[in-house]
């Protein structure tokens, strides 16, 4: 049961991930001129630039290009986090870990605390139960099973 949980929890964290690149790549896109899309996507670049652009605080100096890009640097690590513990490598903890640490630093950067601050507790009790769930199986006497 403890495996089929954390099947699940790395299903959720690899399409997350995936969610993130595919949305990053589009508003990168988008903020280039390289395509324009209506709707949606006008609406989400629009509210970016104005969020950046009104920010008093914004350590980094994120452009929304940066910022989009950074998203998808996010993106990448969960998913390829997700990959790991799939198989139950230390990396992909890591790498799970290093997606929580670049969550946590945007609320730092623009100094800032919004709803997604839910989001984000919510990964984090996620990662702890992936932790206690992917655990290799253990014998009586302590010895990992392989």
């Amino acid at each position: 049961m403890k495996r089929k949980l954390a099947l699940f929890i790395c299903l959720i964290f690899f399409v997350s991930g995936l969610i993130r690149i595919g949305v990053s790549l589009l508003m990168i896109g988008q903020a280039s001129g390289w395509w324009s899309f209506d709707g949606e996507a006008t609406v989400a670049l629009a509210d970016t630039q104005r969020f950046i652009a009104t920010r008093e605080t914004n350590i980094v100096g994120f452009t929304p290009l940066s910022y989009f890009g950074f998203i998808a640097f996010m993106g990448l690590t969960i998913s390829l986090g997700a990959i790991g513990q799939l198989w139950r490598r230390r990396w992909g903890l890591v790498l799970i870990g290093l997606y929580l640490i670049s969550h946590a630093a945007l609320f730092a950067n623009f100094w800032t605390v919004n709803p997604k601050i839910f989001l984000w507790l919510l990964t984090v009790a996620m990662a702890a139960l992936l932790v206690w769930a992917n655990r290799e199986p253990e014998t009586a006497h302590g010895a990992v099973l392989r």
